[in-house]
């Protein structure tokens, strides 16, 4: 058991590493069952990486597919954003709603900083900063 958790987990990197958007990694199952208990497997592990990188986890997409008389399990690596979603109004009318992703920015604040970057040099890329910003800057 632990061997086949130990291949899942590289199967996953490897397609987070490995695979453009729309790209597919499919592995070959000998029976319906047996593509089922792959995706129960896969999914397990997908639940523990989105809690390791959310980002890489949330962009993958893991399903059984039968094609060719034979079943498969495929995953897909998907171009969505986890942080752009759209909210449809009571009218019909479709916004698009931006989460803000503060981790992100607070990583490439730190990584300017270590670079050497100046504060007003960061601002110029980043936009205006706020006082949690500038203070992690100083």
């Amino acid at each position: 058991m632990e061997q086949s958790k130990r291949l899942t987990q590289q199967w996953l990197q490897s397609v987070v590493d490995d695979l453009k958007t729309g790209e597919e990694l499919l592995l070959p199952a000998k029976s319906k069952q047996e593509a089922r208990e792959k995706l129960c497997l896969f999914l397990r592990e997908l639940k523990t990486l989105s809690q390791i990188d959310s980002v890489s986890a949330s962009q993958l997409q893991i399903v059984t597919r039968f094609k060719d008389h034979r079943f498969w399990l495929v995953i897909k690596k998907v171009s969505f954003s986890p942080f752009i979603a759209f909210k449809k109004g009571r009218d019909g009318e479709v916004e698009r709603v931006l989460m803000d992703d503060s981790s992100e920015k607070r990583r490439r604040l730190l990584l300017m900083k270590e670079d050497g970057y100046k504060i007003e040099e960061i601002e110029e890329i980043e936009g205006s900063l706020n006082e949690e910003e500038l203070i992690l800057l100083k």
